[in-house]
């Protein structure tokens, strides 16, 4: 499956450069999931769906009947990365130096970013208090390319592919008020970087690929989650996780993070409203290490969404779900149509910013997904 992932983007990946030291990038974290980037990128106390591991363990509680999603597909793209897809349809030659530099020039100043998950997930619901069992196995790649300086056309870029598997249990406490939630992660990792210059391009220095030059490693780690659910008409609850550092030999660490969130669900004849509003990796350890900049403030970590659902399927699903929010200084919506478990399709629109504060290096990007299941 792994080697087959590669050769299915074999015809792009060869393009792909990087460097550790710029200025300031895209979080990169793992398991970015449609339906929260659409409400703004929450999920720590409103994940409700497959993706759920991936926000917090004991937001499981939300999901109360048996699900298996395979295969679960999920595609995202920036603009950029479809003037670039145009460009492989009408063929790229680069196996000249004169080509090379001819395509830097033209490309100046763009960013195509390509995320693709796919994968399959399994929860099962022992009890309406919210004991609930969940695993997942997903291969997510990552490939981030830029073409920048006018005076001097260099590429920059981060490939990764990863191999995560996942499982994790959410637990009532009492009445089940307080949801405990533990998960375990393993992650096989496998990133290439390097700037590939127009220099590189005159000496015709053959671009590193990342099955023969890339990082390797791998590494586990448990992640800790709660749940407090208020016995409000607002249905509110706040939950938390505590995500343990996931070191990984020569390929980069995932960080220690905390991070926190609060949902309201209300229920109005045929429509269900949700809101949700999170604070991501309240300890700042993503993002440049110089702590002074505006890439490390909270602003940027600031997530905050809703979903109207319309016609009612369970309690966490719906026929119809339109979605909305704010992600870090910048507007996402998206939608869903959902046939029961049996079909899920989904669409999402949002920024992602690379730079250091909002507004200096918008991403903007597109979410598609695709499930089967039951």
């Amino acid at each position: 499956m792994k080697k087959l992932f590669i050769q299915i983007f074999s015809s792009c990946l060869f393009l792909v450069a990087f460097t550790f030291h710029v200025s300031a990038r895209d979080f990169y974290r793992i398991g970015q999931d449609y339906r929260s980037m659409a409400m703004g990128n929450t999920g720590i106390a409103s994940a409700n769906n497959s993706s759920a591991l991936f926000y917090n363990p004991a937001a499981m509680s939300n999901i109360f009947t048996w699900w298996v999603d395979f295969p679960a597909l999920q595609a995202t793209y920036s603009d950029d990365a479809k003037d670039l897809y145009e460009t492989l349809q009408n063929g790229l030659d680069l196996d000249t130096k004169d080509k090379q530099i001819e395509f830097m020039e033209d490309n100046i100043g763009k960013n195509p970013y390509l995320r693709i998950n796919f994968g399959s997930s399994l929860f099962i619901n022992m009890s309406q208090k919210g004991l609930t069992l969940g695993a997942n196995y997903t291969y997510e790649l990552i490939v981030d390319i830029e073409v920048r300086n006018a005076s001097a056309p260099e590429i920059t870029a981060y490939e990764r592919l990863d191999l995560i598997r996942q499982v994790g249990i959410s637990i009532p406490i009492g009445l089940g008020k307080w949801i405990l939630g533990v998960n375990y992660k393993m992650i096989d990792r496998n990133e290439l970087d390097f700037t590939y210059t127009i220099v590189d391009a005159a000496n015709e220095t053959n671009f590193p690929t990342l099955q023969d030059d890339g990082l390797k490693g791998s590494g586990g780690a448990f992640d800790v989650g709660f749940m407090y659910r208020t016995a409000t008409k607002a249905r509110i609850m706040f939950g938390g996780v505590w995500r343990n550092e996931v070191e990984l030999g020569d390929a980069s660490n995932i960080p220690t993070q905390l991070d926190l969130g609060m949902s309201m669900r209300q229920e109005y004849s045929i429509f269900r409203w949700i809101f949700a509003l999170d604070l991501r990796d309240i300890t700042r350890q993503l993002g440049s290490e110089d702590k002074s900049t505006s890439e490390k403030s909270i602003y940027r970590r600031l997530h905050i969404g809703t979903e109207v659902g319309i016609f009612p399927l369970s309690k966490n699903s719906s026929w119809i779900s339109l979605r909305a929010g704010y992600n870090s200084g910048y507007l996402t919506w998206g939608g869903e149509i959902a046939f029961a478990h049996g079909l899920i399709l989904g669409y999402t629109t949002y920024v992602e910013e690379t730079g250091e504060y909002a507004g200096q290096k918008p991403s903007p990007r597109t979410a598609i997904y695709l499930s089967l299941g039951f």
